[in-house]
Parts: C-alpha cells; structure tokens; sequence
C-alpha cells in the first residue's frame, strides 16, 4: 500500500458524501476495516458502555509511519487511492480518508502506531478534532486507536444513542459481519472485561461460520457455488425446510466488504421461490468476487450498498447457485467436518476481469427468468377486507390446503382461514390478556433446554429479559453463548430447539416491539408463536382453531391488519361458472 497523501478536490469531490459516524459501531467498523487493510491478522475490539465511553481498536498490521501519522488525521487524506480512475477499481474495506478526522472531530482520539521497520512508535492525541500531543512513544508493531468519550462535544446527537447494550448489539453485529468474511484474521470482542467474541485464525470459511452459528446448524448448510463471467460465488445454504421468521440469517459478503443488497436479496428470494413458507426466510451465508469494474462500491457514505454494473449476472450466479444447492440430494452436498473453501481459493487473483466459468454443466439447472428493476425494488402487496360471515352458520366441515389455508361451507358460500393469521389474532388476544392480568405464568420444561443464540440475540435477552419472562418463560444459568430454558409460554404446544424464541430476539433486535408497549410486544410475540404455513392440522385443532378465532373481539384482521378470512360466496361462484 502507498503512502498516506491528501487526494485532489477533483478525486474527494467524486467520492460518496455523507457522515460516517452515527453511532460506536460505525466508529468500530471504520477502525476494523482500516485494521484489515493494514494486513493485520489479529485484532482487539473493547468498548465500555456499548461504545459511547470508549471504544478501542488494537491490531498487529503493518502501522503508520510517524511522519504520516498527522496527515491522517487530516480530510480525504488516504493510502488506498490516489486519482478517479481508482474508485472504479476499488480492493479495499476502505478508501474515503474521511473516517479517521470524521471520529476525532467529534471525540477524544488517541493514536499509537508502529511500523516494522521503526525502533519506535509515533503517538497523537486529538480532541475535538485539534492535535494536543504528538510525539514518539514505545510500541508494539501495528496500531492502536483508542476513541473516548464520542459525540461528547455534540450533545444533540449523543443524546439520540440508545441503552449501552442497545449500542453494543450494533457494534457485535459489525464484528460478526467483518467476522465471517475473514476468517484468517483472529477477532476478539470486548465489553469492559467481559469476552464476548474470540475467534482464532482459521482457514476456511466453514470453520469461522461454525464459529459464528453453531455446528449444528452449519452442519444442515450445503456448499453452493456457481459463476459467470467476471462473477463468482461460494457459500452456504440451508435447504428449505430450515428456515427463520427473520431477515437476519441472510447475509452477503462481496469481495471481502459485508454488505446489504436489494438485488443479491431479491436473488436469495428467487432461488428459495415457492418453498418456504409465507413470512419466513432462509438460512445463507453468501460471498461473491465480482471483478471491480462491474461493481460500484461509491454509492454509499458507509459503503453499506453498492451498485452493480451487470444486474443479471449477479443475480443468475446467486439463483443458479442456491437453487442448484438446495435442490442435490442431501448426500451429496453436504459438507464434511473437513470442508470448507479457503479465502486463497476462493479470491480472485492478478486483476482478472473474466474469472472461469464454473463447471456446472453436469449439475441440474433451474430456468431463469429475467429479474426486473420493478421486483428488485418493489414489490407491493394489497387486499380486500373480509365480509362478515360469523352469523352466517359454518357447517362442521373443515379442510386444510397446502398446509395453510382452511376451507369450511357456509350456508351463503365458502369461507378461508388463513391458519397463520387466525392463530396470531386468538394468540395476541389471549397474550394480551395475560400479560395485563398474570404475567409470567409458564408451563416448565420437564429437562431444561440449552439454547445457542449468537451475540445480537444474546444481548437482546438481557436488555429486554422482563418482557419475554412476562410470556411465561423462564430461564437457569446463562454461559456466553447459551441460555438455560426452564420453562416457557403455554400458547408454545412444541418448544423444541428454541426456534420461537431465537426469533422473538431476532424481531426484538431489528426493532420489532421497539417501544415497550405491551400491544406491540404482544403482537410480535404472537406472530413467533403461531402455527406457521406448512404446518399440518388435524380436523379438532381446525374446529377449535375457528372456535377460538370467533371467541375473539376482532376475529378478520391479524394484529398487524393483515385478513383471517376471505369469503366467496355462492353468487360468485355461479357467476364464475356461468351458471348465471
């Protein structure tokens, strides 16, 4: 990597504006990017107060060289590019020069760097983005960037943080992010003396996302890869019956940057067309080298989203790849303890613009359609409301269809329960009800469960542990990483692996219920525990299911407003069959 000089205005003004820091996991993810350019192999993470009272970034890569140290403190001051042309060639994490005088300007910034070939090191200490100290300093090789107090000089804007454990859930999440991508890179992850994420160097991806998920269920995940010219992608993904009623076990990561994609997503959600059940989503860890002259990566301040040059081919390597995996037979893909992609095998090397097309030939390949700006961006969905039909008389008939919809006659048609939003109404009433009148009243587990949960959810539990008690659960003993279940909610008929649970944190932690009001958290909790699409019904529980529905005060709308009922009746019925 170059030297550190100050780019042009010609360059700086091309390069995406806006503010880099919104809270400590923005500052946190600035910091550890600039770590991975540097070529460290190990990093320390430690933050106090969820970051807004410290957060500390050490790592063993190459260092700043003492004269250069100040110059990067100053705006659009960079190593990683130098002209335009560059910023359509990029193959760094970072390259605006902003992030490092944008965080001093609003904290107390320390800096410690050393350079291999340096007896020793340069430290500057900054506040309020004015160098106050500067001089040499004993060190180890690599830097340590240690960032106090933020927005302290700010206080509108350090008022708008949330709670500590809020603010700390963020900055796990980044880590976890920068995690999976570079799993030849040892992360550690402190909160005050507490350890919360220590990943050692490994050499594939499998075994950092075993390190992120669980072996277990890495363990249901099939390898999936796929390629087309300038595209190449490698990952995991689980077969259809595995799925989440959250988005956050869909993640990108594309020529080593985690990223969100509306585009890699509306891929995923192709792939997985017609085999989940409604409002649930699949497990996928996907990484993608796309040669830099087919992708943009100058469109976001924080680099978060970017743009892509070939829209198709990304998306018919991302479809074919998952559609093909998921699809083999289950022997066949499956990794062994021992599998595993490398980062050397997988990363594209010498500037190639056309990497080789995989060999896919042999394997089955789903038909395309083409994908349309319209399906990537927006997909509306709209209903008509439901006719009244609960004094009509329902004869005691029921039939369920594909696993979701309940048919029953009635003496002026048909009617159609959708099983997941009609249990989601009796449920949200019944929780509702208990929560006001008797809070945490559970059935016990006759053997506790121990449930794995990852660090978001981990954190979640303990910032909202009063809510989801007051469902009826109850916990033992906690371990990094595991919860103890002793007992849970009664409307929960199957507790199993704690999957209703893992995702009531999951909506918990992207802001579902994120007020405390007990109508919020009551509906989100009940969408968790209702039975979901797919899920086989007897002719009792559907008799009840009815019964309890209409039992209800407001039987044809789910909390969120979404119909329980549809009605045809025997007029259009006739008219559809010209029978009139």
């Amino acid at each position: 990597m170059a030297g550190i000089v100050v780019l042009s205005e010609f360059v700086a003004n091309r390069i995406a504006a806006g503010e880099v820091v919104e809270r400590p996991a923005s500052v946190v993810k600035e910091l550890v990017e600039n770590s991975i350019d540097a070529d460290a192999t190990q990093i320390e993470v430690l933050v106090e107060e969820g970051g807004k009272d410290l957060v500390q970034v050490s790592d063993n890569g190459h260092g700043i060289a003492s004269g250069e140290i100040k110059l990067a403190l100053t705006r659009h001051a960079t190593s990683k590019i130098s002209d335009a042309d560059d910023l359509r060639h990029i193959n760094t994490l970072g390259f605006r020069g902003e992030a490092l005088p944008s965080i001093a300007s609003i904290s107390k910034m320390e800096i410690i760097s050393r350079e291999q070939n340096s007896d020793m090191g340069a430290k500057v200490v900054v506040d309020h983005g004015e160098i106050t100290d500067f001089g040499e300093v004993g060190a180890q090789v690599g830097t340590t960037v240690r960032v106090a107090e933020l927005f302290y000089n700010t206080p509108a804007r350090r008022k708008f943080l949330k709670t500590a454990i809020t603010e700390f859930g963020h900055v796990l999440d980044i880590c976890e992010r920068i995690s999976a991508a570079y799993p030849r890179v040892a992360i550690r992850l402190l909160h005050g003396d507490k350890v919360h994420i220590d990943f050692p160097r490994v050499n594939t991806y499998k075994e950092r996302l075993i390190a992120l998920w669980g072996e277990e269920r890495v363990a249901e995940m099939r390898e999936i890869e796929a390629g087309e010219p300038g595209v190449a992608v490698f990952g995991f993904a689980a077969p259809p019956n595995i799925h989440w009623g959250s988005r956050r076990n869909v993640r990108f990561v594309l020529n080593g940057r985690p990223i969100d994609s509306k585009t890699l997503s509306a891929a995923v959600k192709r792939a997985y067309e017609g085999k989940l059940p409604a409002g649930q989503f699949p497990q996928v860890m996907l990484y993608l080298e796309v040669d830099p002259d087919l992708v943009d990566v100058n469109v976001h301040p924080m680099k978060l989203e970017v743009r892509f040059r070939r829209t198709d081919a990304i998306f018919k390597a991302v479809t074919r790849a998952i559609a093909t995996g998921i699809g083999a037979k289950s022997d066949s893909r499956v990794f062994d303890s021992a599998g595993g992609r490398s980062p050397s095998d997988f990363k594209l090397r010498g500037g190639q613009s056309s990497p080789p097309r995989l060999d896919f030939e042999q394997a089955s390949r789903p038909p395309q359609r083409p994908i349309t700006e319209q399906e990537i961006f927006n997909t509306p969905t709209f209903y008509n409301p439901p006719h009244n039909d609960r004094d009509e008389g329902v004869l005691p008939a029921f039939w369920q269809i594909h696993g979701t919809y309940i048919f029953a006659e009635t003496k002026g048609g048909v009617i159609i329960i959708d099983q997941h939003a009609a249990h989601e109404r009796i449920l949200y009433d019944e929780i509702l009800k208990r929560l006001r009148e008797q809070p945490g009243v559970g059935q016990r587990l006759l053997f506790p469960i121990a449930i794995k949960m990852n660090g978001i959810q981990e954190t979640t539990l303990k910032e909202r542990r009063a809510d989801i008690e007051s469902l009826g659960f109850e916990f033992g003993p906690s371990t990094p990483g595991h919860i103890l279940v002793e007992a849970v909610p009664q409307e929960i008929p199957h507790f199993g692996e704690g999957k209703a649970l893992l995702e009531i944190l999951d909506d918990l932690a992207e802001g579902g219920g994120g007020t405390r009001a007990i109508e919020e958290f009551a509906a989100m909790a009940a969408c968790h525990m209702a039975i979901k699409a797919g899920d086989r019904m007897t002719s009792e529980e559907m008799s009840s299911l009815f019964d309890r529905l209409f039992a209800t005060e407001s039987p044809y709308t789910c909390p969120h407003g979404r119909p329980t009922i549809v009605k045809i009746s025997i007029d259009e019925l006739e008219k559809r069959f010209e029978r009139k």
